[in-house]
């Protein structure tokens, strides 16, 4: 099949969307499919390591909501209908991922009306993000009953990955059916380490005192729960120190026990969640974050909110992940047990990964996918 993904972002911007496509594109074109991607030029300080097994078509936009706001929304020129247009000719598939995004809002119409007719999917993630600011979350509501329900209704299959936003979808556009399926992850990249891997990656990190280290992965934005990670790590009084990965210097404010590592490429994120002792993502009004998967197919225990939305995904995984409140004493008192009992994190760590192999393969990923366009392309002719 020739598949077209449209999204916001593409690497080098990293965030969960881009990593989502990235994996699937990657995937489907090594079982021999015809795929490209249409998304922003815009980037956030990652660096590219590995040219993409698909081919990225990048159009020019400006990227100041998400410098200013910290609202991933990029505004593309004027060349962003022609550019889907282009790839659209001749594909089986029009794969659209984020309800609000202009690649969605341009390319689900145009697809409607290619020649060749492609299948329309659209993916939402996350649905409704919650901001602080007041207007920002008004006027992002009046945005999804309009403008997202209308691309809700111009898809032909509609793909959630959690509960939450499965309920949302279903207030929005009443009796559609609605496909499950998880984001996959190459579990053949993203695997624990060997124990003398683990060893030599900390001590070229400077990780060798003993200390535990726990990661955080993401946008210092609010939803992220960047500020929660940080008063934990004040609040944990030395017993473990905090690597972020994502935000700059100058974009948190200076808290004891955090080492702000910035932005980092794909290859060195698979070291850092092979080298650490677990993963912190007190994260709010997401889907199911990236980040968590990939760092339990690391074999890394994570520590999220008590969030309802999660409960599919992490139905199962037992000791690999634990559940808290959202306040700093509860964060620690889940972290510390964990990353200072030698015993307790190994058994965390292989429920990690055994749960990441079982529910969130990069292959039956593929094969859902797979599986959707063919069954949306045989509804037709009946």
């Amino acid at each position: 099949m020739r598949i077209v993904f449209l999204s916001h972002y593409a690497f080098p911007h990293v965030g969960g969307i881009e990593t989502a496509v990235d994996g699937v594109a990657t995937e489907l074109a090594r079982r021999g499919h015809d795929v490209a991607h249409v998304a922003s030029t815009a980037g956030n300080g990652a660096r590219v390591t590995a040219a993409p097994a698909y081919r990225v078509v990048r159009v020019p936009a400006v990227n100041a909501l998400e410098a200013w706001l910290s609202v991933p929304y990029p505004l593309f020129d004027f060349r962003l209908p022609s550019a889907i247009r282009r790839e659209l000719h001749g594909a089986d598939v029009a794969h659209a991922h984020g309800f609000l995004y202009m690649p969605t809002l341009v390319g689900l119409p145009l697809a409607r009306r290619a020649n060749s007719a492609p299948v329309r999917v659209l993916t939402e993630h996350v649905g409704h993000v919650p901001y602080e600011s007041k207007a920002l979350d008004t006027v992002e509501a009046a945005a999804i009953k309009t403008l997202g329900r209308a691309c809700l209704r111009a898809a032909e299959a509609i793909v959630v990955n959690n509960g939450r936003v499965a309920a949302e979808l279903e207030r929005l556009v009443p009796g559609r059916r609605l496909d499950h399926i998880a984001n996959g992850v190459d579990t053949q990249n993203f695997r624990p380490p060997t124990e003398d891997e683990r060893g030599a990656l900390r001590s070229e990190l400077g990780w060798s005192d003993g200390l535990p280290r726990v990661l955080f992965v993401g946008r210092p934005v609010p939803k992220k729960g960047i500020d929660l990670a940080l008063a934990a790590a004040e609040a944990g009084t030395g017993r473990f120190e905090l690597a972020l990965v994502g935000p700059k210097e100058d974009e948190v404010p200076p808290t004891p026990w955090v080492n702000v590592l910035g932005p980092q490429p794909r290859d060195r994120l698979r070291e850092l969640y092979r080298a650490a002792d677990a993963l912190l993502l007190p994260s709010q009004g997401e889907g199911f974050p990236m980040t968590v998967q990939e760092a339990m197919a690391s074999g890394l225990p994570v520590v999220l909110l008590d969030d309802p939305g999660y409960g599919s995904q992490l139905e199962g995984a037992g000791e690999g992940v634990r559940l808290t409140a959202p306040s700093a004493e509860a964060v620690v008192a889940a972290l510390v047990p964990l990353v200072t009992n030698g015993g307790e994190w190994r058994v965390s760590a292989r429920a990690a990964e055994a749960h990441a192999k079982r529910m969130f393969s990069i292959s039956r990923a593929a094969d859902e996918h797979e599986a959707l366009y063919e069954r949306v392309r045989a509804g037709r002719k009946k």
